[in-house]
């Protein structure tokens, strides 16, 4: 959320900022080993994903690709060091849990909770959804 001293777009520009950091360690690993990216082609389009959408576009990679993208990216020697490196493999790890744990994105406001009630309460509920008549109490 941004502060009230910061401009609306400021987490957009944070945003961007950080997934360009995150675009750099990622070319960077990549340019260690020859030929990742065509060997690695989930990695190559992230790389590049990052550099135009900034970190958000880890939230748009499609489900079916996240458990390849995970997967090529542990593939590669990660410095421990490299904060943005660590950063973008956590988020994708995080992703990647979501999508298969679906239950965590529990909504209140868009789910339907159903449970039994009895008679008498589904009559008092009735009662007050009720339109009432003129002239009628």
């Amino acid at each position: 959320m941004p502060t009230p001293a910061s401009p609306p777009n400021a987490d957009e520009g944070l945003d961007r900022v950080r997934g360009r950091l995150m675009q750099q360690s990622l070319a960077a690993v990549l340019d260690r080993v020859r030929g990742a990216r065509e060997v690695l082609p989930h990695l190559a389009a992230l790389e590049q994903a990052l550099g135009q959408q900034g970190s958000r576009a880890i939230e748009k990679v499609p489900g079916h690709w996240l458990a390849k993208i995970c997967s090529q990216l542990s593939s590669l020697p990660l410095p421990e060091e490299d904060a943005p490196l660590q950063d973008l493999q956590t988020r994708l790890l995080a992703a990647l849990q979501l999508q298969q744990n679906p239950q965590d994105q529990f909504d209140a406001e868009r789910t339907v909770v159903i449970r039994e009630i009895s008679h008498s309460e589904f009559d008092a509920a009735t009662r007050e959804q009720a339109p009432t008549q003129p002239g009628e109490p």
